[in-house]
């Protein structure tokens, strides 16, 4: 019988423990926006900022991780990452003590939502009542299933054109694409008409990278922009979700849809794994561009009803 080692079972469960908190920390952080902004364009404006700082600090913690692991050992990079995020609760408490507290509204205190999982049924059902909410949901699913896709589909198109490196210029590329886009989007009104548009046009450079599969500089190209079109939907949307939905149910909502979107990327990194094994590059691509036009459409409708 195959036996875990206690450090390897410890490392599982010190892992699963982080996982546990970060899907706490993620919609929370999100909802405490609303609370410290008052103004809808300085939200708007806010979220662009803070998205693209998650991005710079992605590719700053890849390079300080390269860089301790080609300096320490394993379990002393580790710590040393544990004392940076010890470091950032301290910043963190100092930032909350300078929100002001709210008391939860009164309906928000009905019997029915004394416990997690009504509160996350309750979100459910105050999305499907909200005009745009209820549209946006599954727009979000749909695009659940497209990032672990590209995720896995990447890395191979990086080894097939000769060098396994060139996933980290696409990985770049797009980050790139994604600041600058967060950069104008920052400065823009969040409408509906504006996210719907987006996300439709963000399925030309993914049905184009069909057509230049074998080339690595158009390839880049066209992923920063995809990067640049997918920071738009991401930032607006983020701004519509804060301005639509009532302060009472915002912490709520946000965790829904996430708890709901997470369902989409084991499945999809299943099935990407066997297209790419048995119907090719293409068909994956393809079927990653339909997935991502049926979430514009459908916003589409949203934007009909918020009129």
């Amino acid at each position: 019988m195959f036996w875990l080692s206690h450090d390897i079972v410890l490392n599982i469960l010190i892992s699963t423990i982080m996982s546990m908190c970060d899907e706490f920390f993620s919609p929370a952080d999100r909802a405490i926006l609303k609370e410290s902004v008052p103004s809808k364009k300085d939200l708007n404006s806010l979220i662009s900022k803070l998205s693209m700082i998650d991005q710079v600090v992605n590719i700053a913690g890849t390079a300080l991780s390269g860089v301790l692991l080609s300096l320490l050992i394993t379990g002393q990079s580790m710590l040393v990452c544990s004392c940076l995020s010890l470091i950032s609760i301290f910043f963190l408490y100092i930032a909350l003590r300078k929100i002001p507290s709210t008391k939860p509204q009164a309906n928000d205190t009905d019997d029915k939502t004394n416990n997690y999982r009504a509160k996350v049924f309750s979100g459910l059902k105050y999305i499907r009542q909200n005009r745009f909410l209820k549209y946006y949901f599954w727009s979000c699913i749909c695009y659940s299933f497209v990032s672990p896709a590209l995720i896995i589909l990447l890395p191979k198109l990086a080894d097939k054109l000769g060098s396994a490196g060139l996933y980290s210029t696409f990985y770049l590329c797009f980050v790139g694409g994604f600041l600058l886009g967060a950069l104008i989007s920052g400065k823009l009104t969040p409408t509906v008409k504006t996210i719907s548009y987006t996300w439709m046009l963000s399925t030309i450079p993914l049905l184009m990278m069909i057509f230049f599969l074998s080339n690595w500089l158009a390839l880049s190209v066209l992923i920063a922009l995809f990067g640049f079109l997918t920071s738009f939907q991401n930032i607006l949307s983020e701004s519509m979700i804060q301005i639509t939905t009532e302060d009472a149910y915002l912490g709520r909502v946000l965790t829904t849809i996430r708890t709901s979107t997470s369902i989409g990327g084991p499945i999809s990194s299943v099935v990407a794994g066997i297209m790419l094994d048995h119907s090719g590059d293409q068909i994956l691509i393809i079927l990653c561009a339909i997935f991502v036009l049926i979430g514009g459409i459908n916003m589409l409708f949203a934007k009909e009803a918020a009129n």
